[in-house]
């Protein structure tokens, strides 16, 4: 290898490392839209051309001679139309295979993400199957409601979930998915009718206790969404969202002991939340400090 290959050889491996990571981060962001797509492709294109570009070549005559005899590099042939002839001639065939190379990965992506997308159209296309078949097929006419409910198409979900409650009207989860439907149009009066009644269909539905806490709480009625808070609590209930909208609650009511324990709770689910930090520093001044040193951890 010549000399301006063997510097070459560091420059290359970490180009190669800022590749990979380039085309994960093109794979993993890749739902987000084309702002993020078009800044990794770029990314990823420009550093698969500078890898081929810097990757080692064969010596001329020249450059061998002086490579063995081990003296000083060949002069430089300026002004050469051969040589700039050559470059172009490299250039170009390496942005051809640039250009394949970053055509494979964005197949690669394809392949993943498509692969989601297809079993996402398969089932929809079984269960239009199924309710031609069967048009009061429950399982199918709640799948069809959970897809327009992904989808964010609110209103024809909201329509299927009405077919499953025409059909069975103590159906708990058409009831619960009608609260969840309104819940996201912001009708948190709906919402609350629809979560109550999951509630009563099925006592143990944590999900509908929550939505109902939620509700409330969008509301600003808080003496409301502790109530129904504390009774998820009671069932098992113990996410991160919920210990901290009870800690936040108490809070407000000036029911430090109750807030404390909520926020410590909050804090054994995920110790990142440095707002916690900041408000345990002025409920418990004299753990002031240890705080203070657990909120830099995460700053």
């Amino acid at each position: 290898m010549s000399e301006d290959n063997s510097k070459d050889a560091p420059r290359i491996k970490r180009l190669v490392r800022l590749t990979l990571v380039s085309a994960f981060l093109l794979a993993f962001l890749w739902p987000l839209g084309s702002f993020f797509i078009w800044i990794f492709l770029g990314t990823t294109s420009s550093l698969i051309f500078l890898i081929f570009y810097y990757s080692p070549r064969s010596q001329s005559s020249d450059e061998k001679k002086y490579s063995k005899s081990h003296r000083a590099k060949p002069p430089a042939r300026e002004g050469s139309i051969a040589d700039s002839k050559k470059n172009l001639k490299r250039i170009v065939l390496y942005g051809v295979i640039s250009a394949f190379s970053l055509l494979f990965i964005l197949m690669v992506i394809g392949f993943i993400w498509g692969d989601e997308t297809t079993n996402a159209r398969v089932m929809n296309e079984e269960d239009r199957a199924a309710l031609k078949a069967n048009p009061n097929d429950l399982d199918a006419l709640t799948n069809m409601g959970n897809h327009f409910y992904s989808e964010n198409e609110y209103d024809s979900a909201l329509s299927y979930y009405d077919k499953v409650l025409s059909i069975d009207p103590k159906n708990s989860s058409g009831t619960y998915n009608k609260s969840l439907v309104y819940y996201q149009k912001k009708d948190y009066t709906q919402s609350i009718e629809w979560s109550k009644k999951a509630v009563g269909i099925d006592p143990e539905n944590t999900d509908a206790i929550i939505i109902t806490g939620d509700s409330y709480y969008a509301l600003e009625n808080f003496n409301e969404a502790i109530t129904w808070y504390q009774k998820a609590y009671l069932q098992g209930a113990r996410g991160k969202e919920l210990l901290y909208l009870m800690g936040y609650i108490y809070d407000k009511r000036n029911e430090q002991p109750e807030a404390i324990r909520f926020y410590k709770e909050t804090l054994q689910q995920d110790s990142s939340y440095l707002d916690i930090y900041d408000r345990l520093k002025e409920l418990e001044p004299t753990q002031a400090k240890r705080y203070q040193k657990m909120a830099e951890k995460w700053r």
